[in-house]
């Protein structure tokens, strides 16, 4: 895991997670992904009960995940797009592609569709939506 981790790859599988007993006492939640040597590879949703045990939010260490973290990732997913299409009617959100694992946001001029897909996004539903509100000001 280790090896893909600092290539880039976004997920965990379940059969490589080390204490995974101990964390499904508090899974779903936010981790850092610790390799054999203590360094810390990043921060990741956890859920012990998926087929992808922990999916990488960010590639450095003990970052917070709030507001500011959605607004960031969202502002470079609207300049993307935005580059794209001449009209705001697109996928703006999809996922590990844009740095949002499990999250899919659809863009339908002011009118956004969020779909959280993966376990322990939900707790982080207020944070995003209020990056959205920041980002996009949707109706």
């Amino acid at each position: 895991a280790e090896a893909r981790l600092r290539r880039g790859h976004p997920w965990v599988y379940p059969r490589e997670v080390r204490n995974s007993a101990e964390l499904s006492k508090m899974s779903p939640c936010l981790v850092n992904i610790m390799a054999q040597d203590g360094e810390i590879l990043g921060v990741a949703l956890y859920n012990h009960q998926g087929s992808i045990a922990a999916r990488v939010l960010s590639e450095h260490a003990f970052i917070q995940i709030d507001q500011a973290f959605f607004a960031d990732r969202l502002r470079r997913a609207l300049a993307y797009r935005e580059q794209l299409f001449n009209e705001p009617f697109y996928r703006l959100a999809h996922g590990e592609a844009d740095g949002l694992p499990g999250l899919t946001v659809d863009r339908y001029g002011s009118h956004l569709c969020v779909q959280p897909t993966a376990a322990g996004l939900d707790a982080l539903l207020w944070p995003l939506l209020d990056a959205l509100e920041e980002v996009l000001a949707p109706e």
